[in-house]
């Protein structure tokens, strides 16, 4: 493929998104960024607490997680991450602290999120001490991208990529 072929095909991909994007009016572009931004919250909280059934409905059926190398797909895998896991869970968060939503169309979106997570070396009880820390253990960079399912808005694919890796555990 030639240079100019390439270059009218990727101009002709962005216009065409671009135009569909355009076709939402303001209401419906605000009602998907906030409905994919709780989506995210929850992500999060059930991620944190450890709530398998949340957590991977929080996917489409056909979701995929991708996490470093280990890829999940489909809500049974994205499920057993968290199964899996040692129960009770050291203390665990995930801050979100920037995310931008792009609608893409009405059924349709993706963003970029950038988070800082915390990791305890123990659980954390209600009525327990604050677990001493010495900075953020990770700063991540999520991308995500939705759908729009018969029961609503769904991650169809998250990763995150780690930008900083701080000491982040207890003394």
């Amino acid at each position: 493929m030639k240079l100019s072929e390439y270059l009218f095909l990727v101009a002709s991909l962005l216009f065409s998104s671009i135009a569909t994007s355009a076709d939402l009016d303001v209401k419906d572009r605000n009602t998907i960024e906030v409905l994919c931004k709780q989506l995210l919250a929850d992500y999060a909280i059930y991620r944190d607490h450890l709530d398998a059934d949340g957590f991977a409905n929080t996917f489409s059926q056909d979701g995929t997680l991708l996490i470093g190398t280990n890829t999940y797909h489909g809500r049974q895998e994205i499920r057993k991450n968290i199964t899996d896991r040692p129960h009770p869970g050291n203390a665990h968060m995930i801050m979100f602290t920037t995310t931008q939503i792009t609608p893409i169309s009405a059924t349709e979106a993706s963003s970029i999120s950038s988070a800082l997570i915390l990791n305890g070396n123990q659980p954390v009880a209600a009525g327990d001490k604050p677990i001493q820390m010495y900075g953020i253990s990770v700063a991540n960079e999520y991308r995500t991208n939705f759908k729009l399912t018969d029961g609503g808005w769904k991650i169809s694919h998250l990763e995150f990529s780690t930008v900083f890796r701080g000491p982040g555990y207890v003394q």
